[in-house]
């Protein structure tokens, strides 16, 4: 069952990012459908700038934030580049995207180059 635990609670840094101050559980079907992982546990500190989608930025703050954890080359469940943008339009549609936002970016995350496993789960984004 797609689900979060509560909305994430974090406190903001700059004009781009922002830590969590407290751990953000979710459970997903698509991560529950490859056996990967029932529940996932993002902890508290974690850096993450939400939604980096430029011409979409931060309008569904909780799949960004989903998709940022799952990019880091230490998350836990260690998924692809696709599994982490399938899971991202999962909680985009979950969240109430409408059909053309949660396409372009989904497309836009599973296109854009550069980001992906660069980071570790706890480091600061510069």
């Amino acid at each position: 069952m797609t689900a979060i635990g509560a909305m994430p609670t974090a406190q903001v840094i700059d004009y781009k990012r922002s830590c969590l101050v407290a751990p953000f559980f979710f459970q997903s079907d698509v991560l529950k459908d490859l056996d990967l992982k029932d529940q996932v546990l993002i902890p508290a500190d974690f850096e993450m700038d939400w939604e980096s989608v430029p011409f979409l930025k931060g309008t569904s703050k909780v799949a960004g934030l989903i998709h940022d954890y799952l990019c880091r080359k230490d998350s836990d469940p260690l998924v692809t580049k696709r599994i982490a943008a399938d899971v991202y339009k999962e909680f985009l549609i979950f969240r109430g995207a409408s059909w053309w936002r949660w396409r372009a970016k989904y497309w836009t995350v599973r296109m854009a180059p550069g980001y992906f496993h660069k980071l570790k789960v706890l480091d600061h984004i510069t």
